[in-house]
């Protein structure tokens, strides 16, 4: 729908202006020419012309007429002058700085203001339909959201300000299932998931994850941890069904480790608090690190490193809006 309204535009103009033009030049016995670039010129030059005529007409002033568009005077003489050389006819009398319409500038007059009330009317109408197109629904991890969804959904409303976003909290896994039930249009997602081959899939970020703990913990002077001097570690890490918790598993695994895992949340605050106020270890974006410096980031070898990307279903019609944003998240 929204990609078609250029397209209605164009028709509106081309018809309507036709058939004044038809209609005033059969009576005057020259054909008016199009102009080879009929977007340009219609939606820009017809429309300002008109106007510029109709408001001399008013104020049968040139002077006034350019005050009152904040244009200059000349913009309006020339707007006057290629009517009238156009059809070949005279559209007003001048008498010194007055202006009167001729019978023939009063019949182009009538349908000129007509042509212009209805591009008014058929702009609130398509202003109106702009606010019916189906938003874009955008899935993200609690964890994601908190490193991109602040700043990117501010501009995505400064780049896309009549569309309306509806953004929605799911895990990396659950939002890949919901693009590929059409339940969401695109997502922003871990992509170390093997799902993930069944969804287009753009790369926007690599992140690595580091072992964050108090700044009184036992390990909080380490630059580097292996994962093996984790087993006696106590652990809070998200859910079993996350992504990155997921990539632990095999991590933990492939070192030998039976990690102590006290708790598994979804509740970035709940985890935060845990590792604050106890001396309890988890692992972190390393774009998180910074928003909270009561924590101490450690890198971890070897490094343990998650693709993010955007993901949108593969074969699924996309409206024009979508479109757009996918590209723009692609150069995000």
């Amino acid at each position: 729908m929204f990609s078609s309204i250029p397209l209605f535009l164009f028709f509106f103009y081309f018809l309507t202006f036709s058939a004044i033009i038809f209609s005033f030049a059969l009576s005057n016995f020259r054909p008016f020419r199009l102009p080879l670039c009929y977007g340009c010129i219609i939606e820009n030059t017809i429309e300002n012309v008109l106007e510029y005529f109709c408001v001399a007409a008013r104020y049968h002033n040139i002077t006034r007429a350019s005050k009152e568009l904040f244009v200059t005077q000349p913009s309006v003489s020339n707007a006057i002058k290629a009517l009238e050389e156009e059809f070949g006819v005279n559209l007003f009398y001048r008498n010194n700085n007055k202006l009167t319409l001729t019978p023939e500038g009063e019949k182009f007059y009538q349908n000129a203001e007509e042509l212009l009330a209805h591009a008014d009317a058929v702009r609130s109408e398509l202003h109106e339909l702009r606010k019916q197109i189906t938003p874009v629904r955008i899935g993200i991890p609690p964890m994601l959201g908190t490193i991109y969804l602040p700043d990117m959904y501010l501009s995505l409303k400064e780049e896309f300000p009549d569309v309306d976003f509806r953004l929605y909290e799911y895990g990396s896994i659950k939002a890949c299932e919901l693009v590929l039930e059409e339940k969401l249009d695109l997502a922003i997602v871990n992509a170390e998931q093997s799902a993930i081959d069944k969804c287009n899939l753009h790369i926007i970020d690599n992140e690595d994850l580091l072992f964050c703990v108090s700044k009184d913990h036992p390990l909080a002077e380490q630059s580097t941890l292996l994962l093996n001097m984790l087993t006696d570690e106590s652990l809070v890490l998200f859910n079993t069904d996350s992504v990155q918790v997921m990539t632990l598993t095999r991590q933990f695994k492939a070192a030998g480790v039976n990690p102590h895992i006290v708790l598994n949340t979804s509740q970035i605050t709940t985890l935060i608090n845990m590792v604050k106020t106890n001396h309890i270890g988890c692992f972190l974006y390393k774009s998180m690190v910074d928003m909270y410096p009561e924590l101490v980031g450690i890198p971890v070898f070897p490094a343990i490193e998650q693709r993010i990307g955007v993901i949108w279903r593969k074969g699924k019609y996309q409206n024009a809006v979508t479109e757009k944003v996918i590209r723009y998240l692609k150069n995000y």
